[in-house]
C-alpha cells in the first residue's frame, strides 16, 4: 500500500531502521500495536514470546466478544489462536490513532509501553516445534525449501533443528517470519521507548506491574495458550547454539541473555507411538493447509466473477443508455419531419 501521509510513528521507526520502507513500518505497528488510550498502556506483540497468551487477556479485559473464526490471510488450526485476527482485539493499533495521540502514547511518561520478550535459544527452538515439526499451515513451505517437496504419505521425516538453523540462515533476518525474525527488529526497540520489557521467563513481574498501573488489586493470570505437542527438549549442541548466537546476537546482547543460556538440557529419544501421533498431526496440517489453498483459489475466481458481472451490468447499462439515445434522436427526427409537414400544411393553406 501506497502511504498518502506518513503518521508520527511510521516516522519515528524510519528515523532509526533506514532499511526500511514506510510501507513496511505501518504494516507491523498496525499488526503488533495494541492501544489502550483510556487505561494508558500500549502492547506490542512478539511472536514465540507468549503473544498468543497476552493477547488472550487483553481480549479479556478489555471485554470483547466472542472470538469470530476465519480471517482473510490468516491460517490457523486451532480455534484460540485466532486471537491473533486483528478484528478479534478490541484495541486501536498505534497508527489508528491521530498523530497528536500517538505522541503522547510513544512520550508521555505516565503511558505503560510494554513488550514481552524471550531468550533467542528457547525462542527459535519453540517456533521449529510449534510452525515447523509439525507443518502447520503455510509452513509447510519450509519443508518444501528444505527437501524440495512435501513429506510423504505414512512415516514422516522431519524437518531437523540443524536443518531449521540453516533455512534460517538464508533469509534476510530483518524481512523473513515474524516468528524467527529478531526480536529488537520486529519490535523496533531502537526507535519505540519500552518502559516495562518483561521476559517469558518471569511473567509474574510483567503481569504485577501492569495490574498495578490498571488499579487493580488481584494478580494478573494469563491463560495457558499454545502448547507444543513436541516434547520441550533442548534440541541444542555447541555448534548449533554458535550459530544461532551469531544470528541474534543483537537481542542477545540488548535484552540481557547469556551466549551459554542453551545448555539446559537434552533431546529425548521420541517413542514409536509419539511418532504416529506426529505423523497424523501433520497429514492432518497438510490437509488443512490445502484447504486454505483451496479457499484462497476459490476467493479469487469469486472476485474475477464479481468483477465480470459488474462489467457486464456495466454494457447492458450502456447498451440501453445507447438505445435510449438511438430511440431519442429517433423521435427527435420523427418529431420534426412531423413539424415540418405541419408547417408546410400551414404554408399551402395560406397559399390557397
Amino acid at each position: 500500500m501506497k502511504l498518502t501521509r506518513q503518521p508520527h510513528s511510521v516516522g519515528v521507526v524510519l528515523d532509526r531502521y533506514r532499511g526500511l520502507t514506510a510501507e513496511q513500518v505501518l504494516w507491523r505497528l498496525r499488526y503488533s500495536s495494541f492501544v489502550s488510550v483510556p487505561k494508558r498502556y500500549m502492547y506490542f506483540e512478539v511472536p514465540k514470546a507468549a503473544c498468543t497468551s497476552m493477547k488472550q487477556l487483553l481480549h479479556r479485559l478489555e471485554g470483547a466478544p466472542p472470538i469470530k473464526l476465519f480471517s482473510p490471510g490468516l491460517r490457523e488450526s486451532r480455534r484460540d489462536m485466532f486471537v491473533h485476527a486483528r478484528e478479534n482485539m478490541p484495541l486501536p493499533s498505534l497508527v489508528d490513532l491521530d498523530d497528536r495521540l500517538q505522541r503522547e502514547v510513544l512520550e508521555s511518561p505516565d503511558f505503560l509501553r510494554m513488550i514481552v520478550v524471550r531468550n533467542p535459544y528457547t525462542r527459535l527452538a519453540s517456533a521449529w516445534r510449534n510452525k515447523v515439526i509439525l507443518c502447520e499451515p503455510g509452513y509447510d513451505r519450509v519443508y518444501l525449501a528444505v527437501r524440495g517437496r512435501l513429506p510423504e504419505t505414512g512415516r514422516k521425516r522431519p524437518v531437523s533443528f540443524a536443518e531449521f538453523v540453516e533455512y534460517v540462515s538464508g533469509e534476510d533476518l530483518t524481512s523473513c517470519d515474524s516468528h524467527w525474525s529478531p526480536q529488537t527488529v520486529h519490535a523496533f526497540m531502537a526507535a519505540l521507548d519500552f518502559n516495562l520489557v518483561g521476559k517469558t521467563e518471569n511473567m509474574q513481574d510483567l503481569l504485577s506491574r501492569f495490574a498495578r498501573h490498571l488499579g487493580m488489586a488481584e494478580t494478573l493470570v494469563l491463560p495457558e495458550s499454545n502448547a507444543s505437542i513436541v516434547a520441550a527438549f533442548s534440541p541444542y549442541d555447541a555448534e548449533l547454539a554458535a550459530r544461532v548466537y551469531a544470528l541474534y546476537k543483537p537481542d542477545f546482547e540488548t535484552l540481557g541473555y547469556r551466549q551459554d543460556d542453551w545448555q539446559a538440557g537434552r533431546e529425548p529419544a521420541v517413542s514409536s507411538r509419539e511418532q504416529e501421533l506426529l505423523d497424523e498431526i501433520v497429514e492432518r496440517n497438510l490437509v488443512v493447509s490445502g484447504l486454505y489453498d483451496k479457499l484462497q483459489s476459490i476467493s479469487v475466481e469469486l472476485g474475477a466473477l464479481r468483477s465480470e458481472v459488474r462489467k457486464i451490468k456495466r454494457f447492458h447499462l450502456l447498451s440501453f443508455a445507447n438505445a435510449l439515445l438511438t430511440t431519442g434522436e429517433r423521435m427527435r427526427a420523427v418529431t420534426a419531419r412531423v413539424r415540418s409537414s405541419l408547417e408546410l400544411s400551414k404554408s399551402s393553406r395560406h397559399i390557397r
